[in-house]
């Protein structure tokens, strides 16, 4: 059968464009190390990748929530505990005045230091964090949440007792707020409580045998509040290692994640160096007989 050299010709390049095709392809693969490159390179492994790397970014948003939540609830937990050892030295200093031998002077200066921690305390439970944000404010973070009312004196709170949840893993939400006014009782009756005494405290003209019952209730009060605000601090503290648990299991399903992705995608290149050298040296023979085939004529006959 006779061919023409015009269809000759194009056999030729159609078999060398393809050849250089596949050989263009592995050398970006060696470049990349890697054995899928473009979905076509392989559908089923492909579709896993993409599944992979979704899983992968979801871990990354949960690491970052959990790294931000964190760094929220240790500034929580600092205060919380703060709270309460303030809550621990103003028992000592109750107990302290809560004795019949102490006269209408005395009970003025220890007024003074309760005054002081009683301060402390709504210092404490106005905390903002980096943002501006209060953190015992429940969801209305953007509210001072313990406020004095300019009528009656008392205080009152204008937050809420609601909870704000962060996803830090498929299907978890984490609580990122704490209740901490809730533990001084409903309409924040410890700092009221206190209030009432040290007025009668600070002034001279009243005998503290007077009010001596009220130093006993105010004992058992400031107990209680100190008791549930030592509970926030231990469920803090739980949160705090749910999260370092939860932290640790992202790392690990992230590793396993990389491992399988590079099983996947990943390149044999003692495999790929062969089949480049088998494409290069298929791609210059080729070149070879065309240039030779290409020259022949029939003036070249004798």
């Amino acid at each position: 059968m006779r061919v023409n050299s015009f269809s000759f010709s194009n056999t030729m390049l159609n078999s060398l464009g393809r050849n250089n095709t596949q050989l263009n392809k592995l050398m970006t693969q060696i470049n990349e190390q890697k054995r899928v490159i473009n979905p076509s390179d392989d559908p089923i492994a492909s579709t896993q990748l993409a599944q992979i790397r979704r899983e992968q970014a979801s871990i990354g948003q949960y690491q970052r929530n959990i790294e931000r939540l964190g760094h929220s609830l240790g500034q929580q937990e600092t205060l919380v505990n703060s709270s309460s050892n303030q809550l621990l030295s103003m028992l000592d200093k109750l107990r302290e005045a809560n004795n019949s031998s102490n006269g209408a002077v005395d009970m003025a200066g220890y007024a003074t230091e309760l005054s002081a921690m009683k301060d402390m305390l709504v210092e404490q439970l106005n905390s903002r964090d980096e943002s501006g944000r209060y953190l015992f404010a429940g969801t209305k973070t953007n509210q001072q949440p313990v406020v004095r009312d300019a009528t009656t004196g008392e205080w009152t709170f204008a937050g809420n007792h609601e909870s704000n949840s962060t996803p830090v893993a498929n299907g978890v939400l984490m609580k990122s707020n704490t209740d901490l006014a809730g533990a001084f009782g409903a309409d924040l009756k410890t700092l009221n409580q206190l209030e009432s005494l040290l007025e009668k405290m600070s002034d001279p003209t009243v005998a503290p045998e007077s009010y001596a019952d009220e130093i006993t209730a105010m004992i058992g009060q400031v107990q209680t509040t100190s008791d549930n605000v030592a509970a926030i601090f231990t469920e803090l503290g739980g949160r705090q290692n749910n999260m370092t648990l939860l932290q640790e299991a992202h790392l690990d399903n992230k590793t396993i994640n990389e491992e399988v992705a590079g099983g996947l995608e990943g390149l044999d290149m003692a495999t790929a160096m062969l089949d480049l050298n088998r494409y290069m040296v298929s791609s210059q023979a080729s070149y070879q007989v065309y240039n030779q085939v290409s020259s022949l004529s029939l003036f070249n006959l004798r």
